[in-house]
């Protein structure tokens, strides 16, 4: 494999963005350059994307760099240095390039299905932009660094040593109940220490989002950032129509696996720290200790799919593309983001030993493959999925991979891990209704108090929960949302999961049966970028596009069905 950086055509080889004085000429070129036929408004586009793509590598290392290490100092002053003072600047510009390209008399002359996209995005951040909203998103932008740095900086002392929350994970696997409820108190107690921080920052952060909506004319942040996403295709109400299928289609086979976890661990009922565990394995399955290994085993995994796909991971690993390791001061999770001058992906992640953690992986690389099959497209916008489909090229990865377990583990382990992959495609569902469902009221309650907010997250997390017993961990239940980087950092970025998943399982289904046709499907889809409209991205990959989720019921029956045939393989 290689991805070589394609050559620039209308700015300087050796040009780096390093602050707005090095951006600002381009910008005014782009501003004042006359279009007198539809060849010169193509080339302007063209023009335009290679600026903006080199501006976001520049912005997308800093912000990496800056997650790999909170505590660097000079690493978090120039990743907010971009982000509140040469991002600002440039808002006004691009403000001003927008409505120059919707004024252009040739626009109308653009090949429609060419460009219909674009111009339809374009249209959109013109009806968005506010000027007053310009120093609010700066200032929004420390505050999600405020969150990764109290988030980054969790430690415990655990057996003599000072360990990250991501490297206690493993234990939560642990066969011994005692030692994995000692975990779970232990990481969950040092969340609360933080308690009253992350509530009041989020606060600072509710306040000055709800203003942000206010100034572009929306009643609240919710109905703002539905349009501001480009949720052109579904809308809030479908969200809340979700949220019923998935109590009636879902919450059922959820509580069936979960009956039978209770049962097979002898238990009277469960508690938080009983659902990562084997409930037949008497040993912890680590399958790696190496990101070297990790990154082999996912590797495998995504060949045994397509023998290029895991080719794909390991150039990416020869390039110095990925930080998989945990440490502390690192923020937890994992993402993948596109170095868009360079056109190729890097990979963050937090990783302890487990299973889970190649599945992370598996799904980053995912989005790594979406980068690279669609690093031809332009302009560097349609090298950008909506987040629906972008989340299938993750989770598609993950349900495909999870047929060839047995290829690269223990038959044993590999049952087992397959066996929580399944679980693990049901168990997404009630989470996204309660992340998402949880968004919505926090954004359509304005000057809500903290009570009403804790009421209101208990709520929905009692309606999705099933089987599992929270009581006497009602503070650490009432604060369990602290840990959703997404809340903070990325608001609204999660009923995506649900939609992609839904692709998923139709991807998976699809597999099962025709490997060859399922893979060119998915291939297909991700080649596309964000040059389709979503319906259209998802009927490439021939799958169904289904907001509400009216046909969970059937998708689901394929999972329990596998999931049953997988316990009957199973010698007790």
């Amino acid at each position: 494999m290689n991805h070589p950086a394609p050559p620039l055509h209308y700015l300087p080889a050796d040009f780096v963005p390093v602050d707005f004085s090095a951006i600002e000429p381009w910008l005014q070129e782009l501003e004042s350059r006359s279009l007198q036929s539809v060849a010169d408004l193509e080339q302007w586009i063209l023009d335009r994307s290679e600026l903006e793509s080199s501006v976001s590598e520049e912005a997308v290392r800093r912000m990496y760099e800056n997650a790999c290490h909170t505590d660097d100092k000079a690493l978090e002053e120039a990743h907010l240095a971009y982000q509140t003072e040469v991002l600002p600047q440039l808002k006004p510009v691009e403000d001003r390039l927008d409505r120059k390209y919707l004024a252009c008399p040739w626009r109308q002359h653009l090949e429609p299905k060419k460009w219909e996209v674009y111009d339809r995005d374009v249209e959109l951040g013109v009806r968005l932009f506010r000027q007053a909203n310009v120093a609010l998103e700066a200032e929004e932008e420390t505050m999600t660094n405020r969150y990764d740095r109290i988030m980054g900086a969790m430690t415990v002392v655990f057996r003599g040593e000072t360990c990250t929350l991501a490297s206690l994970g493993k234990y939560l696997e642990e066969p011994d109940r005692d030692l994995r409820e000692e975990v779970w108190r232990l990481s969950a107690e040092r969340r609360l220490q933080d308690e009253e921080a992350l509530d009041s920052l989020f606060e600072e952060m509710v306040v000055l989002r709800q203003q942000q909506a206010k100034n572009a004319d929306f009643p609240n942040y919710r109905d703002y950032m539905h349009e501001a996403k480009g949720r052109f295709d579904y809308s809030p109400e479908d969200c809340l129509a979700f949220q019923e299928n998935v109590e009636r289609y879902v919450m059922p086979v959820l509580e069936r696996m979960q009956e039978h976890r209770r049962q097979r661990l002898g238990l009277d009922v469960l508690r938080p720290w009983d659902l990562a565990v084997d409930p037949e394995s008497s040993a912890l399955f680590e399958p790696f200790q190496t990101q070297a290994e990790q990154v082999d085993i996912a590797a495998r995994l995504m060949s045994a799919v397509h023998p290029t796909f895991g080719e794909e991971l390991r150039w990416m690993e020869q390039e110095g593309l990925l930080d998989l390791e945990t440490r502390p001061n690192k923020v937890p999770g994992g993402f993948m983001e596109n170095l868009e001058r360079r056109r190729a992906p890097i990979i963050f992640a937090n990783s302890g030993t487990t299973h889970s953690d190649v599945e992370t992986l598996v799904h980053e690389g995912g989005h790594a493959l979406n980068g690279l099959l669609s690093r031809h497209l332009e302009p560097v916008s349609y090298r950008m999925p909506p987040l629906e489909f972008a989340e299938v090229a993750s989770m598609g990865m993950e349900a495909m991979a999870m047929e060839h377990y047995a290829e690269v583990y223990p038959a044993a382990n590999a049952r087992i891990c397959r066996l929580q992959a399944l679980e693990g495609m049901v168990t997404t569902f009630p989470w996204v209704a309660v992340i998402d469902g949880f968004q919505q009221w926090l954004y359509t309650h304005e000057g809500h108090s903290r009570q009403e907010r804790a009421d209101a997250w208990l709520h929905l997390h009692r309606r999705f929960l099933g089987q599992v017993d929270w009581s006497g961990l009602e503070a650490q239940q009432a604060k369990l949302w602290h840990r959703q980087l997404h809340v903070f950092v990325v608001p609204f970025y999660y009923i995506e999961y649900a939609q992609a998943q839904m692709g998923a399982l139709q991807l998976w289904v699809r597999y099962r049966r025709n490997p060859e046709h399922a893979v060119e499907g998915y291939q297909q889809g991700l080649s596309l970028g964000g040059a389709r409209k979503l319906p259209e991205l998802f009927d490439a990959a021939d799958l169904q596009f289904d907001p509400r989720g009216n046909h969970l019921g059937e998708w689901m029956q394929e999972v329990e069905a596998a999931w049953e045939e997988e316990l009957r393989a199973s010698v007790f």
